[in-house]
Parts: structure tokens; C-alpha cells; sequence
């Protein structure tokens, strides 16, 4: 049993790491900030950043509860992103 758990949390960490990267090459390809969720042609919003189509997953759905404030201009302080309207940490 306790190797059931410890092969689960190896592959957890595995996916985790693997997500991470993956992110980072995202982000490394954004040409800049969402203004009012939108962005050029042939780029989409995700955190925040417009990246080319077709290289980041769909934007999920984020909990409101979460948001640390509205927008202020399509604002946000610090590290924080607009999405529809209000501030949220990045993630």
C-alpha cells in the first residue's frame, strides 16, 4: 500500500513539474498584456498575456472568490492579472 502512495506522489510531481515548464515556454511566447480580455488577431488571452493560438489550453473558469479586486482600467498592482473584469494572483 505504501508504495501505491509513494508512486502516486512521484507521478503527481512529475505532472507537476511538467505543467510548470510547459507554462514557461507559454509565457515566453506572449507578445504582451490582455486590454479588456482581448488581443491581436491570431493571439489569445491566457493569464493575462496574449500568446499565439493554439499553444496554451482554454482559459479555465476561475472562482471569483478568488479575485483580489476589480480592475482598475484593465489594471491590476503587482503580479496580478485582469480577467473579465477583475484582479487575480498569478498563478
Amino acid at each position: 500500500m505504501n508504495s501505491k502512495v509513494v508512486l502516486l506522489a512521484f507521478l503527481l510531481a512529475v505532472i507537476a513539474v511538467a505543467f510548470a515548464q510547459r507554462k514557461e515556454e507559454i509565457f515566453a511566447r506572449a507578445v504582451g498584456p490582455c486590454i479588456a480580455d482581448k488581443c491581436q488577431s491570431k493571439h489569445t488571452c491566457y493569464f493575462g498575456q496574449c500568446v499565439p493560438e493554439g499553444i496554451a489550453p482554454a482559459m479555465p473558469a476561475l472562482d471569483k472568490s478568488a479575485a483580489i479586486g476589480p480592475c482598475i482600467n484593465y489594471l491590476c498592482p503587482g503580479n496580478s492579472f485582469c480577467h473579465q473584469g477583475m484582479c487575480y494572483n498569478n498563478i
